[in-house]
C-alpha cells in the first residue's frame, strides 16, 4: 500500500516550505522543523506499511513575507494528515472534516510525468544563477548609492524565475522613489529596508459599516511601517512609493536600529565567550527580535558570572554538539535528540541545570551522538562529490532521508560508465529524490531506488524533448498516475526564457482584484484556499518552489 498521489502532492507543498536548510540563519527554526520532519517521517512510514500510528504533534516555521511563522498541528492515531494540511492552509475546513485517512493507490510507472530536457534544465539554472547575480549586484549598487545598511526583497530565497524577476522590478521601483526623494534632499543613511513585489506582498483586511449600516470587508496592500528593529518595510508601487516613504519617520527607524544593533552586538560579543566556556562546537542564538538578544545577552552574563564554578565542575571537557539558545517556553529547558548534533536551551534555563546535563551520562551521550551525526554527514558528502565529480555536474544535493541518499549515490556510482554512454549529464543540477521531477530553478530530481534498465531510457528522453506522458499513453500507462506534476511559470511569467521586465511595478489598486493576487506554479487540485478574514489580517505570500540552495534533508513518501 501507498500514500496517495493528492497525498504526496501536499506533502512535498509541506516540505519545500519547511525545509531545514531555508533557515540556516535561524537555527531554532531549523532545528524545530528538521525535529518535526523526523516525527512526520516516522507517521508516514507507518502510514505507508498499513499500521496504525501514535497521536503526533508537529511544529513547523515558515516564512511569510520576509516573517517567520509558526503552524503547528495534531496528528490523530487513526492516520489522518488531514490537520496538518489544514493548518497549511492546503485543504478547507469541510474536507479536514470529510478527510479520508486512508486513501492509497498502486505504485505509479515512471513513465507518466517529466517533460522536459536535461539541456532545458541546465538552460534554467543557468538564467537562474545569472538572475541571482543580478539582484545581488543591484541591491549592492543600491545600499553604496544611497548610503543604506542593508536592502532585502521578497523571501530570502527567490526560488523560481519569475519571482526573480519580480524582484528586479521591485528594486527598479525603489530606485526611483529613493532617487526622487534624495534630490529633494532626503537622506537614507543607515536604513535598513524590507521591499516587496505588489504581487508578492502581505495584505491587510479590516470591516467597516458602510453608509447603510451594512458591514463590510475590504482589503488592501500592506501599509508602508517600521518594525521594532528599524527596518523599513515598503511596497514597491511606483504610484506610491514615494509618498510611503514621506509618511515614515525615517529619524525614528534610524534610533530603533542603533538600539537593535546594539544589543546584536553583545550577542556577538558574548557568544564566543560562551563557546569557549561550556566547551562546545558552536553556540546560536536566537535573533529575530529584539527581545530575544536581550534574554539571550541577560542568559550569557549570569552564565559568564559563574565561569569559575563551571569551569571546576566541566575539567576542560569538550563537546562534539552545538548550542542553540532560544526564547521559546512550550518546550523543555534542554532538549536534545540522538539524530541531530544540536543541543536546544531555552534562555530561562538555570546555568546550575545545564551544567548537570553536560556532566551527566545523558550529555556524554548527546555528545558521542552528535560525533556519529557528524561523521555519517561527512561520510555522505564525500559520496556525493564523488559523485559530482563522476557525472561532471554543477551540483548533487540530497532531498531524501539519509540512508536512501547513500544508497542512491552508490546506486549512481556502480551504473556511472552505462548512464555516461547512455546521456551526458556534465554541467547538470541533479538532486537525489524519490522521484523524477523539473524543478523551476532547473534542478533535476532523479529518485534513490532508480532502475539502471529505465534510468538512462528515461533521461535520453528528456534529452531528445521527447513528452514521457505521450509515451506512456501508447504504452498503456495511465497518465493519471503521476507521483509528481511538472513545475511550470503560470500566467506571464510561462515563458522564462523570454526577456525579463525591469520596469517599475505598476500600481495595482488599493482594492485587490482577482488579477493582482501573487503568480503561482501550476499544479493540480488541492492548492492553498484564502484564509478567512477577521478584523484586521495580514496574509503573507506564498514562499517560493524549490531553489538552487544545498537541501539537505526531506520527508521521503
Amino acid at each position: 500500500m501507498s500514500l496517495s498521489n493528492d497525498t504526496r502532492r501536499l506533502i512535498r507543498q509541506i516540505i519545500r516550505q519547511v525545509h531545514p536548510d531555508l533557515f540556516a540563519a535561524n537555527p531554532y527554526e531549523r532545528q524545530c522543523n528538521s525535529d518535526s520532519l523526523q516525527v512526520l517521517n516516522a507517521y508516514v512510514d507507518d502510514l505507508a506499511k498499513g499500521l496504525s500510528p501514535p497521536p503526533a504533534r508537529l511544529e513547523f516555521y515558515v516564512r511569510e513575507a520576509g516573517a517567520l511563522m509558526k503552524r503547528e498541528a495534531e496528528l490523530p492515531d487513526t492516520g489522518s494528515l488531514a490537520p496538518l494540511f489544514f493548518a497549511f492552509g492546503l485543504i478547507t475546513a469541510e474536507e479536514l472534516q470529510a478527510a479520508d485517512p486512508y486513501a492509497t493507490v498502486q505504485d505509479t510507472n515512471f513513465l507518466s510525468w517529466l517533460q522536459e530536457t536535461v539541456h532545458e534544465a541546465v538552460r534554467t539554472a543557468e538564467q537562474h544563477e545569472l538572475l541571482k547575480w543580478r539582484i545581488r549586484k543591484y541591491r549592492d549598487t543600491l545600499q553604496e548609492k544611497f548610503s543604506l545598511t542593508a536592502v532585502q526583497v521578497g523571501a530570502e530565497y527567490a526560488v523560481s524565475l519569475s519571482e526573480q524577476e519580480r524582484q528586479v522590478e521591485a528594486l527598479t521601483t525603489l530606485e526611483y522613489g529613493l532617487s526622487s526623494l534624495y534630490q529633494d534632499g532626503m537622506s537614507f543613511e543607515g536604513l535598513s529596508i524590507q521591499l516587496y513585489h505588489p504581487d508578492m506582498c502581505p495584505v491587510e483586511s479590516y470591516a467597516y459599516m458602510d453608509e447603510h449600516g451594512e458591514y463590510q470587508m475590504q482589503t488592501s496592500y500592506m501599509k508602508s511601517y517600521i518594525a521594532d528593529d528599524g527596518t523599513v518595510h515598503l511596497v514597491a508601487d511606483s504610484t506610491t512609493i514615494r509618498e510611503q516613504i514621506k509618511a515614515l519617520d525615517l529619524d525614528r527607524a534610524r534610533m530603533l536600529a542603533f538600539v537593535a544593533d546594539f544589543w546584536l552586538g553583545r550577542v556577538k560579543e558574548l557568544t564566543p565567550a560562551v563557546q569557549t566556556l561550556l566547551g562546545v562546537k558552536a553556540v546560536w542564538c536566537d535573533t529575530k527580535t529584539e527581545q530575544n538578544s536581550q534574554k539571550f545577552v541577560i542568559w550569557a552574563g549570569y552564565l559568564l558570572e559563574k565561569r569559575e564554578d563551571i569551569r571546576r565542575h566541566l575539567g576542560g571537557r569538550t563537546f562534539a554538539f552545538s548550542l542553540i539558545v532560544h526564547s521559546e517556553s512550550d518546550g523543555p529547558l534542554i532538549n536534545f535528540h540522538t539524530s541531530s548534533p544540536i543541543l536546544n536551551v531555552r534562555t530561562d534555563c538555570p546555568p546550575q541545570h545545564l551544567l548537570e546535563f553536560l556532566v551527566s551520562e545523558t550529555g556524554i551521550a548527546a555528545s558521542e551522538a552528535a560525533t556519529e551525526v557528524q561523521s555519517s554527514r561527512e561520510r555522505e558528502e564525500a559520496l556525493l562529490e564523488k559523485v559530482r565529480k563522476a557525472f561532471g555536474l554543477k551540483c548533487i544535493i540530497k532531498i531524501c532521508m539519509n540512508d536512501k541518499v547513500l544508497e542512491g549515490a552508490q546506486r549512481l556510482l556502480e551504473h556511472a560508465d552505462l548512464i555516461k554512454t547512455t546521456v551526458n549529464l556534465k554541467g547538470a543540477s541533479i538532486a537525489l529524490d524519490d522521484c523524477y521531477e523539473l524543478w523551476d530553478s532547473g534542478f533535476i530530481s532523479v529518485p534513490y531506488n532508480f532502475k539502471i534498465h529505465e534510468l538512462p531510457s528515461k533521461i535520453k528522453l528528456l534529452q531528445s524533448g521527447q513528452r514521457l506522458s505521450d509515451l506512456s499513453s501508447s504504452n498503456g500507462a495511465s497518465s493519471s498516475a503521476s507521483l509528481v506534476a511538472r513545475a511550470v511559470p503560470s500566467g506571464s511569467h510561462r515563458n522564462a526564457t523570454g526577456p525579463l521586465t525591469s520596469g517599475p511595478c505598476s500600481r495595482v489598486g488599493t482594492r485587490l482584484q482577482t488579477a493582482s493576487k501573487p503568480q503561482r506554479l501550476s499544479r493540480p487540485s488541492g492548492t492553498a484556499q484564502p484564509v478567512p478574514a477577521q478584523v484586521v489580517l495580514y496574509v503573507g505570500s506564498k514562499p517560493g518552489w524549490r531553489g538552487a540552495c544545498a537541501l539537505t534533508q526531506r520527508l521521503v513518501v
